[in-house]
């Protein structure tokens, strides 16, 4: 998966490698600690989107994620936030077909609210 850390400013580009946006952030399952959510900036205003962290490598001085740009772009509005609701979560993971636990646990916290 790469240095997760390392991945804040970095271009994030679809499968095909076509620029997406810019990570700005990444959410972490609170329950597990681990990254789960990469926040990204998709350049246009008010334009930000979640994108499961799973299946994402560092490629190139870019991080690729395994979906194409206009699914990411056509992903549920997200507002950068201290904490994501489980219902906001849900709604994310069905439409990038990932496995979302339906428990209030699964509450992803991005990092400046971790380390708080």
């Amino acid at each position: 998966m790469g240095d997760i850390p390392s991945w804040f400013g970095a271009p994030l580009a679809d499968r095909d490698g076509v620029s997406v946006g810019a990570v700005c952030d990444v959410y972490f399952d609170q329950a597990s600690s681990r990254p789960a959510w990469l926040l990204v900036d998709l350049m246009r205003p008010g334009g930000y989107a979640l994108v499961p962290v799973a299946g994402a490598v560092s490629w190139r001085g870019m991080v690729m994620v395994p979906f194409e740009r206009e699914h990411v772009r056509a992903s549920p509005a997200i507002e950068p936030s201290a904490t994501l609701c489980t219902d906001a979560l849900l709604r994310l993971a069905r439409h990038y077909g990932v496995r979302a636990d339906r428990s209030a646990a699964y509450a992803a916290v991005h990092g400046a609210a971790r380390a708080a």
